[in-house]
């Protein structure tokens, strides 16, 4: 275990994503092992064998460098558009929340014996059934907010990424050009026969394992994505048993107001997690639209003052199979998403064979160019 270096939450080894804030913490393992690379500067008074053995080897350093670069800037423009996503919903709540309060106001402005309110009814009554529903309207507001603030939190993080690896990918170009200027300078220009037909091996191989590589780094970010999603509905799904174990005590022994507040405390942490949830797998449907569609579930509303000022057998029967409905569209969304997961598996698989097979002779080239290169140098010292 480690700690993401954005929320300082506990991630797993395995993580490329961070699961309680969504950052990139491969990203981050990646720039750091790059820059412990660089660290090891040359010595100009090394042999020029030494001086081409550093810089193959900070060249190595680099190697993922371009593709991590592409893959983050693919995360940053998802991240967008749940920016946006977020953003809509998030001022359409705004406005409902901002109805509600008029609404309240407007209660408490009125005199007990106006006319409106003894047409309306009761005025206490009526002003507590507002105040309630404006509870309402601020929680799920506030549960929407705090996933802008941490897609804002997490974009501004990612953009810092793009910043580095691009820095990276630019340092990367200039130790190519090094070099090939030191293996020009050397070997005086002489084209090496053995050299050029390995280079073209080598090119070919790359560009035949690119698409492999590339399908395999969305599948398997996806699939982290969806180990998230599956985390964050099983955390619902334990808090809507514990809200449905509420539910039951209210309806049929009397558990009346702390019954209430501990049932709508566990629907509004369950609403949370579902959240999330669905946020996990509209990143990895983005990343890989060849996964099935999924349901991320959904929580059903129960109507504070129906629930709790209103508090009677009926109005505990209708929570109770609100909860319950609740917790059946969380189960399949579990089992929707462990079936997409299951899926990603099977596509990793038969990936597997191809990429180690194309990713052995690239290794073995480029240690046959390495080799190479060092006997064009001694050749060329000695001559």
């Amino acid at each position: 275990m480690k700690n993401c270096p954005s929320c300082n939450s506990q991630v797993s080894t395995k993580d490329i994503f961070c699961s309680n804030c969504g950052y990139n913490v491969l990203t981050t393992d990646v720039v750091t092992q790059a820059h412990e690379m660089l660290k090891k500067t040359i010595d100009l008074n090394l042999t020029t064998i030494e001086k081409f053995k550093n810089l193959q080897n900070q060249l190595n350093g680099l190697s993922t460098i371009p593709d991590e670069l592409k893959n983050t800037k693919a995360y940053l423009n998802s991240l967008n558009d749940s920016f946006m996503s977020s953003q809509i919903q998030l001022d359409e709540l705004s406005q409902i929340r901002k109805a509600e309060e008029e609404d309240v106001k407007k209660l408490e402005n009125l005199s007990v014996t106006s006319l409106v309110a003894r047409i309306k009814g009761n005025k206490d009554k009526r002003l507590e059934k507002e105040r309630l529903e404006l509870l309402n309207a601020l929680n799920k507001e506030e549960t929407v907010k705090k996933e802008h603030e941490r897609l804002i939190t997490v974009i501004n993080s990612t953009k810092s990424q793009v910043q580095e690896l691009e820095k990276l990918s630019s340092i990367k170009v200039t130790l190519e050009k090094d070099l090939r200027n030191l293996l020009d300078e050397v070997c005086e220009g002489v084209a090496d026969p053995v050299e050029d037909a390995i280079e073209k091996k080598l090119r070919e191989a790359k560009n035949s394992l690119q698409p492999i590589e590339h399908q395999r780094g969305r599948i398997m970010r996806a699939k982290n994505h969806l180990e998230h999603a599956i985390d964050n509905l099983h955390l619902a799904e334990k808090e809507l048993g514990g809200a449905s174990g509420m539910a039951t005590w209210d309806t049929f022994f009397g558990g009346g107001m702390i019954a209430d507040s501990i049932k709508h405390s566990r629907m509004s942490t369950a609403r949370d997690r579902v959240y999330s949830a669905q946020t996990s797998l509209k990143h990895a449907q983005r990343e890989y639209p060849d996964i099935p569609d999924m349901k991320g579930g959904y929580i059903e509303d129960i109507s504070f003052f129906w629930d709790g000022f209103m508090d009677n057998i009926f109005s505990d029967l209708s929570a109770r199979d609100k909860i319950m409905r609740s917790r059946q569209s969380v189960q399949e969304a579990l089992d929707h998403t462990q079936s997409s997961l299951n899926y990603l598996n099977k596509e990793i698989d038969m990936l597997k064979i191809n990429f180690d097979k194309k990713n052995k002779q690239i290794t073995e080239l480029e240690d046959q160019l390495y080799q190479e290169r060092i006997r064009m140098i001694q050749k060329a010292i000695n001559t």
